[in-house]
């Protein structure tokens, strides 16, 4: 009995120190496992440092985030940000560097590629649609020329577009009137004020484009006749403007500056003619002349941040103009009066805007023009007194400061813009003059 109990005591007692000796060793264990993560931990090298940002401390690991949405293209501009496309409200100063407008990518045809956008400009009568298509975008587009309607309609394509504007007033009337003995007869035809017809081309060529009008234009109304009552009579008159337009400007490459350059040329008729059988008589008007115009306009920013941008530029011009000669009286009688002009003439302007958050953009601008230099003189010789008159006249002069004001509102896809303007040389709020325009892009 005594040795049984002796061996279950002794057998407790190993059982005991065992499961002891097991439980220090665990512990041991443990905590050595515990102490090798945590210095592991301490001692694991940081993450790489961004190159823009570098660290200065230790920095946890960073949270998993949604991608950022990709940068809208500029045929859709998004909310928020400056370099947007605009109605006409906005860079009413014209500087080279701001941002697209309506009118400005119109006349440049090939920028409407890939927009799709309705606009209204009710304070202009003007309206706009862009449909693209694919590689294609049709244009449509509703205007005035004096006082008719003018319709657009054109093609934009990634590098090339071409758009034709028609207005149209004409009229052709005839009459006869057959007696026993005779007949007569009386044509009429009519050309009024404002009807034209105008081809417009713009091309992307490498990181500079290329802009180009062709026009015909009526500036008064203008009546030919025709009678026949057994002597033909006619009358003619030419009040016309036959014009083209050719224009360079770096825009699609620009960086700090942007400039553009060209001309226009056209020529401005005044004539009446007269003819009766065999004779025929012809008379030039005082408005009668040729008209060519070299340009140069630059732009630049001078201020830019996230939410602003501060322009200025200087936009250039050099016309001259050779009017017609001009003979009264016949004979030793006859009267020569020669005439034409020429000045350089530039208007700085400055043009800043800002966006007050992701809905709103408001934007200002002034210019004023400066005729740095020009001349007229006219020559006129008697003949038959054998004399001759010249006068000259030089003149400097600077025109009267205009500033606008405008604000651009978002929301989703409906845009408006509005801006008032006045003359800074008139009476408070005399030359108040304002512009709205509305659109949705798609």
């Amino acid at each position: 009995m005594n040795i049984k109990l002796l061996t279950l005591a002794t057998a407790v007692a190993v059982s005991a120190a065992v499961a002891q000796d097991y439980d220090d060793e665990y512990e041991e264990s443990t905590s050595t496992e515990a102490s090798t993560e945590a210095t592991q931990e301490e001692s694991e090298p940081e993450p790489a440092p961004v190159a823009t940002a570098p660290q200065v401390a230790p920095q946890p690991m960073p949270v998993y985030q949604e991608p950022a949405p990709a940068e809208q293209p500029a045929a859709a501009p998004a909310q928020g940000g400056l370099n947007v496309l605009h109605g006409n409200a906005y860079n009413q100063v014209s500087n080279e560097a701001a941002a697209a407008t309506i009118g400005g990518d119109m006349k440049a045809v090939y920028k409407m590629n890939g927009r799709k956008l309705v606009y209204v400009e009710p304070s202009n009568q003007y309206g706009a649609l862009a449909l693209g298509s694919g590689s294609m975008t049709y244009l449509l587009a509703f205007d005035n020329s004096e006082d008719l309607g003018m319709l657009t309609a054109g093609i934009a394509m990634k590098s090339f577009g071409i758009a034709l504007d028609v207005a149209l007033d004409k009229e052709w009337r005839s009459n006869e009137v057959n007696t026993a003995k005779n007949k007569n007869t009386n044509d009429r035809r009519t050309a009024g004020q404002g009807d034209i017809i105008q081809l417009r081309l713009g091309a992307l060529l490498g990181g500079v484009d290329l802009t180009a009008q062709l026009y015909w234009l009526t500036y008064q109304d203008e009546t030919d006749t025709e009678t026949d009552n057994g002597v033909k009579v006619e009358h003619d008159e030419d009040y016309w403007k036959l014009g083209a337009n050719v224009a360079v400007s770096n825009g699609p490459s620009a960086k700090s500056l942007a400039w553009s350059f060209g001309a226009q040329f056209y020529r401005h008729t005044d004539w009446q003619k007269d003819s009766q059988g065999n004779q025929s008589r012809e008379v030039t008007g005082d408005d009668a002349y040729i008209h060519i115009e070299p340009f140069f306009n630059l732009g630049t920013p001078v201020f830019q941040s996230e939410n602003a941008n501060v322009f200025v530029g200087l936009n250039t011009y050099l016309p001259v103009r050779i009017f017609d000669e001009i003979e009264e009286g016949e004979g030793n009688a006859t009267t020569t009066n020669n005439r034409m002009s020429f000045g350089l003439y530039t208007s700085p302007n400055i043009l800043g805007e800002m966006a007050i958050n992701e809905n709103w953009i408001v934007f200002a601008g002034a210019s004023y023009l400066w005729n740095v230099f020009s001349r007229r003189s006219t020559e006129i010789e008697t003949s038959a007194t054998k004399t001759t008159d010249d006068t000259s006249i030089i003149t400097m002069h600077t025109y009267a400061t205009q500033a606008n004001a405008g604000v651009r509102f978002q929301y989703s896809h409906l845009i408006v813009e509005a801006s008032i303007a006045d003359d800074l040389g008139s009476d408070a709020w005399a030359g108040l003059v304002g512009n709205l325009g509305v659109f949705f892009t798609f």
